[in-house]
């Protein structure tokens, strides 16, 4: 399920379930510490929900909405359409209602059934309303199926869902309390298999790891791999090594450095475990900004840092100011990526541009109007 996730103006669009790494990587990318999320249910990629729970704001802890997720993904049909009833007569209800609605769904009657009409022939047939018992057939015959239908509905409480009819007035929520832990504190994950064909022999092994890896994992192949780093890469399990000294490394990180070492990744499009040691040794060469998520705030944060101090900054607020943000962006090497703005290796995010920089910046946003409103004739280029 996609889920829209947002915080104090910034926000992100994620699909879930999702690993625990890329939980953390959402959290960065919001740029939160805390592990409570606001959010709302994506209306155009969860269609089968009822329209009123994708309109609303929630807030939750972003391990209980992964739960959620995980437990939606699991369902079978029956218990979809059970769930969906639910949320039908309870539309209202919280997040930790509807997580919990996700539990004890074996108490809501499901069976197929179309409309009030089918629902009365069954009715009829069955005899299933007490009104009904010890008529005759003749007089049953004679009974409309469709307000039958309508009456038993009325009496149940019942609702109709995806062809199915269910009766939600048996359901109470279950007796429990859900108690979600806290992930382990590392950095990379992997699922080590001595052979191909010995899946059920596979293991799981957390970096950093203080113990020595042993031959079987060396030796063995990676059969899934989990990092906090989402642009890495790694298939070869003969480099376990390696990739223990650099979690070692990554644990040595403050977490500001650590999503400065992301942005960079990103930026410079770094997936290698070699280039990832080699950016960290360089990485205060590099200016951050957390705060920014786009070309045209950083326009707007550029200029505030060098107009006059009496400037009046508000007058900015409201200017598109994408391409000047990125012409800087550009004379910089920067970029702005999922976790701020970065700048180039040695460069200054927010250093005032010399003459001649300014004069190549005219000279760049010049040629860019020519190629974009280069007149044509007759087909062909003037």
């Amino acid at each position: 399920m996609r889920i829209y996730l947002k915080n104090n103006g910034y926000a992100v669009s994620e699909k879930f379930p999702m690993t625990v790494f890329e939980m953390e990587d959402v959290l960065d990318k919001l740029k939160q510490t805390e592990s409570v999320v606001r959010f709302e249910i994506s209306e155009n990629d969860n269609m089968e929900f009822p329209f009123a729970l994708c309109r609303r704001d929630f807030s939750a802890d972003i391990y209980r909405l992964n739960l959620f997720a995980e437990r939606l993904e699991n369902m079978n049909s029956s218990e979809m359409t059970a769930f969906k009833s639910l949320l039908t007569v309870k539309p209202e209800s919280d997040f930790e209602d509807i997580l919990l609605m996700t539990y004890g769904l074996d108490s809501v009657m499901v069976y197929p059934c179309s409309g009030c009409r089918e629902l009365g022939e069954t009715v009829i047939e069955n005899e299933m309303m007490p009104e009904l018992e010890g008529c005759s057939d003749e007089i049953l015959q004679l009974l409309d199926p469709e307000k039958v239908g309508q009456l038993m509905q009325k009496q149940d409480g019942g609702v109709f869902i995806n062809e199915h009819y269910c009766v939600t007035s048996g359901y109470e929520p279950p007796d429990i309390n859900i108690e979600i832990g806290r992930p382990e504190s590392c950095f990379f994950r992997l699922l080590i298999v001595p052979e191909e064909e010995k899946i059920e022999q596979a293991q799981w092994i957390s970096l950093p790891c203080e113990t020595e890896i042993t031959s079987d994992f060396c030796n063995g192949i990676c059969f899934d791999f989990q990092s906090s780093l989402p642009n890495l890469k790694f298939d070869n399990a003969h480099k376990i090594g390696t990739l223990n000294d650099l979690a070692k490394t990554l644990s040595e990180l403050s977490k500001t450095d650590f999503v400065k070492l992301k942005a960079v990744m990103e930026a410079e499009n770094i997936c290698e475990i070699g280039e990832t040691f080699d950016c960290i040794e360089h990485l205060t060469e590099y200016e951050f900004d957390i705060n920014v998520s786009d070309q045209s705030e950083f326009g707007r944060a550029y200029l505030s840092r060098n107009l006059p101090a009496d400037f009046d900054n508000s007058a900015l607020e409201n200017m598109d100011l994408f391409d000047f943000g990125q012409g800087i962006l550009s004379h910089n090497h920067g970029e702005v990526t999922s976790y701020g703005a970065i700048s180039g290796r040695g460069q200054e995010l927010y250093s005032a541009l010399t003459v001649q920089q300014e004069q190549q910046l005219d000279e760049d946003f010049e040629e860019d109007i020519e190629e974009d409103f280069e007149p044509e004739m007759g087909g062909m280029s003037l």
